[in-house]
């Protein structure tokens, strides 16, 4: 018992009589491993805060019927299911029909064909955010209001608030321009309606054409989403929407990739600077070390000495740099995701047990010259 005492006494008046010395080695691996937390933080919420940022590029699967027919709209909530009713962000089904439309030139006013999809107005928002949209989406459900593609618009030369005449076989029906759409695809070439008007005029309700779902996949394979899909909804094909998806990968492929690459110089510069700070604590103590050896102390019990001084430094350094790591990860949340950061224990130990293994690693060089101390040498003062 006296002799732990003994040994903790040493230790606690090493590291005071070297204040300066002792704070840089616990400020290295206090900021090393506060910066190495932090990353770890966000890299455990990265797959699903990163899914939920990358939805501003729209759908990422897409529904179809089997055989290029319509589907039952029932099954889109069956499918919901399937997929994690909180991982869907939005779903947007579409009715394609073909109707009739006469134009507003002055010149020309033939009746031209168009294509008209009937759709859920509200989830034009999660579904496609990307859209540009001038004028307003309309918000009942019903409404007898229309959105047109810009490519449309133009070609008919219709604008917002303008009346067009939509007719298919013997139906007509009047509706009000709300907005005007650019997509840069083909759905400004379309007329949107309310998916009910569109069954009022075209038939087939209940069912549509395709669906486009917007899902938060985090760490689920979307390929492993689609087969659950195929498989427990029949007459359906589901896909992933390859731009989309293969792009949110690489985004997170390379995101990971460059935090390895940092937390790897960072571990080798907190190596670096402490292992060179404690050799310069054994060169300051030289004779000391020489002192004990000649006192009978053998390598191994001075040896012990320095190791349970940076094991003590490490551990602290480590418990400080979680600390700071944690609220690091909370501004990094904020500032790039708008969220705070989960909590998880995982990395409270695997913090504090890097620390202790940085700490280790850095003294291995600077131990060496501990062995190497000669007291006959040291103490001569040659």
């Amino acid at each position: 018992m006296k002799n732990v005492r003994m040994f903790l006494r040493l230790i606690i008046h090493a590291i005071r009589e070297r204040k300066s010395r002792t704070l840089i080695i616990f400020f290295a691996i206090s900021v090393g491993i506060g910066i190495i937390s932090a990353l770890s933080s966000v890299y455990y919420d990265i797959n699903t805060k990163m899914a939920k940022e990358l939805r501003a590029y729209g759908a990422n699967i897409s529904v179809k019927a089997a055989e290029g027919g319509k589907f039952s709209i029932e099954k889109v909530d069956n499918i919901k299911k399937i997929l994690g009713e909180e991982s869907v962000v939005g779903v947007r089904p579409d009715l394609y029909s073909l109707a009739h439309i006469q134009s507003n030139n002055s010149v020309l006013k033939s009746k031209m064909p168009v294509v008209v999809v009937g759709t859920w107005f509200d989830q034009i928002d999660e579904v496609n955010p990307y859209w540009k949209i001038t004028g307003s989406i309309p918000v009942e459900k019903g409404a007898d209001e229309a959105v047109l593609g810009e490519t449309v618009a133009e070609k008919l030369n219709y604008g917002i608030g303008d009346k067009i005449k939509l007719t298919s076989g013997k139906l007509s029906k009047e509706f009000i321009v709300s907005a005007v759409i650019k997509t840069g695809g083909d759905p400004d070439n379309r007329i949107f309606l309310d998916i009910e008007e569109a069954w009022k005029i075209f038939g087939n309700k209940g069912y549509v054409n395709t669906a486009k779902l917007s899902v938060i996949t985090a760490d689920t394979n979307p390929e492993s989403l689609i087969a659950s899909v195929s498989k427990n909804v029949s007459g359906i094909e589901a896909d992933t929407i390859k731009r989309i998806a293969s792009s949110e990968g690489k985004i997170l492929g390379k995101i990971k990739s460059v935090m390895y690459l940092v937390v790897l110089v960072i571990l080798a510069s907190t190596v670096l600077c402490v292992s060179t700070t404690m050799m310069t604590i054994i060169a300051e103590r030289k004779k000391e070390i020489a002192l004990k050896k000649a006192l009978g102390a053998s390598n191994m019990i001075v040896i012990s000495e320095f190791s349970t001084e940076a094991l003590v430094l490490g551990l602290t350094g480590g418990i400080a740099g979680y600390i700071f790591g944690y609220l690091c990860a909370q501004l990094i949340g904020q500032s790039v995701f708008d969220s705070y950061i989960s909590f998880r224990i995982v990395v409270v130990f695997a913090t504090v047990m890097l620390s202790a293994v940085v700490a280790g690693a850095s003294a291995m060089f600077p131990l060496k010259r501990v062995m190497n101390v000669d007291p006959s040498v040291v103490l001569k003062g040659e």
